[in-house]
């Protein structure tokens, strides 16, 4: 059984962090006017901390409803409670949730650091093992994440060994072997609803990349375990913008909360299916990342690269800031982004740095151009 805390951290990494929510400033006149509608429970979890209480168990389930919903607040009261644990109380518990807070603010070097320090407390500690794959995987440290992967097969938890190599033959661009794995795991699959989500939906991204017929109802099926789960919702509506549906995608992010992720993927949608509300929310994109340069405030660069390159077709910026992503993140997408931008700007000498990558990695060449397909 995989503890809450690993499990969280594994199903927050099937897709990029959700940036933080950042409505323009306003200084509201009329004391009856509702601001925003909080998440259900929202209330109860923001409470005080009590005195000499880690709360570790509220506070996993902030950092899952922070996952769940993309609401970066419960994420920010989280980390908040996390610092005030006195050292003498800091498990492998409190390192795991320490390490999810920190991934979820895109410091993968000091999340992937505390998840080795769980490792070296307990090296068969299976869940964390996973997890530092993922974060291998994402910054684009596959040989590592072999490592990690090769060591769950062979010695700690062969299941989850299973889900890691699927991951890992994923991001390498070997579909064929992503799906048997994944299709293998699910054949015999006794995990929670919230695993299950993850290879369900991992299997939805591996159909959508081989243009199989199936790809739809393997979201709908991750989809059903978790219907709010903005993870989902956004890799659903990916897959339905890279297939022609844009009209579909903007109704799988109808109801979600108006992350920069959930908005960006929403103006793309609508713009591809020329909606009108595709202007109304460029403009708010727009005012988001200007507030946020403004303010200091960290960025997701791969939406911000994506909005200049293709909402505000700038390729010079988004070429700009899809290199500067590409440093710390390396997932299949990072990678797709920076070669659209290489391509609009017509310097494809600017992909010297993926081919160098590729190199490290000991990622074959015709390999690599299959991922770039």
């Amino acid at each position: 059984m995989i503890k809450a805390s690993i499990l969280l951290l594994v199903l927050s990494l099937v897709s990029s962090p959700v940036a933080a929510q950042r409505p323009p400033l306003v200084v509201p006149d009329n004391p009856g006017l509702v601001l925003e509608v909080l998440p259900p429970g929202y209330k109860g979890l923001a409470a005080p901390a009590l005195p000499g209480d880690t709360q570790l168990p509220r506070i996993q389930q902030m950092l899952d409803g922070a996952a769940r919903t993309g609401d970066t607040r419960l994420s920010t009261r989280a980390q908040a409670l996390l610092e005030r644990i006195e050292p003498a109380k800091v498990d492998a518990d409190v390192l795991l949730a320490k390490a999810f807070s920190a991934q979820h603010r895109h410091e993968f070097d000091l999340s992937r650091e505390l998840l080795t320090e769980v490792l070296r407390r307990n090296p068969t500690d299976a869940g964390a093992l996973l997890s530092r794959a993922q974060v291998n995987i994402v910054q684009g440290r596959l040989n590592n994440a072999r490592s990690d992967c090769a060591t769950l097969v062979l010695r700690v938890d062969a299941g989850l060994g299973t889900i890691c190599t699927a991951a890992l033959q994923l991001r390498l661009g070997d579909y064929s072997s992503a799906a048997r794995l994944a299709d293998r795991w699910l054949a015999g699959a006794d995990a929670s609803a919230g695993l299950q989500r993850f290879v369900l939906m991992m299997r939805g991204d591996i159909a959508s990349r081989m243009v199989a017929a199936d790809a739809t109802t393997w979201y709908e099926r991750a989809l059903a375990l978790d219907p709010q789960d903005v993870r989902t919702r956004l890799a659903f509506a990916r897959h339905l913008r890279r297939v022609g549906q844009p009209r579909e995608a903007v109704k799988v992010l109808q109801s979600a909360a108006a992350s920069d992720t959930v908005l960006l993927q929403r103006t793309l949608a609508a713009r591809e299916a020329g909606l009108p509300d595709a202007k109304q929310w460029a403009a708010q994109l727009a005012r988001r990342f200007q507030l946020a340069r403004q303010t200091g405030t960290d960025t997701e660069l791969r939406d911000e690269a994506e909005y200049f390159l293709v909402v505000r077709q700038n390729p010079e910026q988004g070429l700009k800031l899809a290199l500067e992503n590409f440093r710390t993140q390396r997932d299949l997408e990072d990678e797709e982004l920076l070669e659209r931008a290489a391509l609009a700007m017509h310097r494809p000498e600017a992909l010297q740095v993926l081919r160098d990558w590729e190199k490290s990695q000991q990622i074959p060449a015709a390999q690599g151009m299959e991922n770039r397909q």
